[in-house]
């Protein structure tokens, strides 16, 4: 895949990472950045349970309005335990990040993952031709 990441390419990517978790048996799954809650939505209709953090106090009022569980923090000091959740949803998490502070989400998202989780991200694509925003670079490491 080239170019930007389209709004279809990350739908199949979160019904992928669905499709993951269920054939492993993972039951929950931490949303960061997550935004008014709409992907939030579709884990828990595919009978996952969805905690989302977002740095927006307005993003966090529209996801609890749908009923899901959410908190402010951003992924520099996310306030959960180590080892809380099973797999974690943060493709927008490194979006305008520097090296330094992406090192420390990463250190913050495995903290919390519990040992083996799904950690689905886009990974910036490096390089002088690289543009703003997220490139093909959607994966999964593992915590």
């Amino acid at each position: 895949m080239t170019g930007p990441w389209t709004m279809y390419d990350r739908a199949q990517r979160l019904d992928d990472f669905v499709a993951l978790l269920k054939e492993e048996a993972r039951h929950a799954v931490l949303g960061l950045d997550c935004g008014t809650g709409a992907e939030g939505l579709a884990f828990v209709r595919a009978g996952l349970h969805f905690t989302g953090v977002d740095a927006s106090e307005e993003n966090i009022h529209a996801t609890r309005a749908h009923g899901l569980s959410a908190s402010v923090a951003t992924a520099a000091a996310l306030p959960f335990a180590d080892a809380a959740f099973p797999a974690v949803w943060a493709p927008d998490a490194f979006a305008g990040l520097d090296a330094e502070a992406a090192d420390g989400a990463v250190r913050e998202l495995r903290r919390v993952a519990a040992p083996g989780a799904p950690i689905a991200v886009v990974l910036a694509q490096g390089g002088p031709d690289a543009g703003p925003g997220p490139g093909p670079g959607f994966t999964i490491l593992r915590a």
